[in-house]
């Protein structure tokens, strides 16, 4: 008769024999995407730089200004060798006078010609060679009066000018050069206003605000502080380091900025502006897709969130979770709904 009692606590004590025992879970609390307060080197530069070179050909002769001088409009930047240009103006001014002596003779012969034709004493041939050479001299007279016009231009544009007021931002030329036309030989950024140009990452800007406010400030003691507004992103990354050129608009157009100055831009963004979680951590095999998310009981519920842009090895959460909530990050694939859980194991 004791039997029966025995096997009745045995039965009661069997399901508690049998669950296993919680087990840790390596999990990651959600909080704001980490981007909102990240920082990024960056130079002060113009927003508008024109790399200057000569029309014509010939042998740089001076320079007159350096590196981080200041130029007003119309200033002389640099100059060819005058002796060469000079020479070839005096040349052309010499071809015109002959080509004119020639069209002079040529219309008297012409005149002539006809003269006699009128009379009949000159055959036909004769005046039609006559009209022949006179249309060839006022051609030359044409193609002389071309030759000057085009070496006085080339006498002329042996003086670059600054077209507008700058500072020169770059030497790409030394006296003595032999240039061709259009061979760069300075860079001027004009006076217009600065901004500040950083590097970014090819898979931030998928999150990147179209009109993204950052504050950058000087590095150093006495150290300037402006707001800044995204300008332009330009669309081709570097070749090497896959970043990308972000050109930053300063508040009064920058002038309290020298150009070159080193800075650092810092994203302005709410620190909850962005929920973000390891791809790893995203159910993908079916739709919706869902994270395991762990409750204060320590039990796992599967939660279907909505993605938003990957972001390097992670990915943007829109919808489904909160910042503070917990979620499961590692061994995702062995979890039921309702397991219980044991204490947070962090990454």
């Amino acid at each position: 008769m004791m039997i029966r009692p025995l096997l009745a606590l045995l039965l009661t004590l069997t399901p508690a024999l049998a669950e296993e025992p919680a087990r840790p879970v390596v999990s990651e609390i959600v909080t704001g995407s980490a981007i909102a307060s990240r920082d990024f080197p960056g130079v002060i530069a113009a927003e508008v730089e024109t790399t200057l070179g000569f029309q014509t050909a010939g042998r740089i002769e001076t320079r007159p200004v350096a590196l981080g001088d200041a130029v007003t409009a119309g200033q002389v930047l640099a100059t060819l060798d005058q002796v060469t240009l000079a020479e070839d103006v005096a040349a052309a001014e010499a071809g015109l006078r002959a080509a004119r002596a020639e069209s002079d003779f040529a219309t008297q012969s012409l005149a002539r010609a006809q003269e006699l034709s009128r009379r009949g004493v000159a055959p036909q041939a004769a005046l039609e060679a006559a009209e022949a050479k006179a249309a060839a001299a006022r051609a030359s007279v044409a193609s002389a009066r071309a030759d000057l016009t085009r070496a006085r231009d080339a006498e002329r544009f042996g003086r670059l000018t600054a077209p507008t007021a700058g500072v020169v931002s770059l030497i790409l030329a030394e006296p003595g050069t032999v240039v061709t036309p259009g061979t760069p030989v300075l860079r001027l950024a004009t006076a217009a206003g600065c901004e500040a140009v950083i590097d970014v990452p090819d898979d931030m800007l998928s999150v990147l605000p179209k009109d993204a406010r950052f504050t950058i400030e000087t590095r150093g003691d006495g150290a300037l502080t402006a707001p800044g507004q995204l300008r332009l992103i330009e669309p081709v990354a570097d070749a090497s380091t896959r970043a990308h050129r972000l050109r930053i608009s300063l508040a009064d157009g920058g002038h309290a900025f020298r150009l070159g100055t080193l800075v650092t831009a810092r994203l302005d963004q709410p620190e909850d502006a962005l929920l973000t979680l390891p791809a790893a951590a995203i159910l993908t095999d079916a739709e919706p897709f869902r994270v395991w998310r762990i409750g204060t009981d320590r039990r796992a519920e599967a939660v279907p969130v909505t993605l938003g842009q990957p972001l390097g090895d992670r990915v943007v959460i829109t919808s489904g979770l909160a910042p503070g909530d917990e979620v499961a990050i590692r061994g995702i694939r062995s979890l039921t709904p309702g397991q219980h859980l044991g204490p947070r194991v962090s990454p």
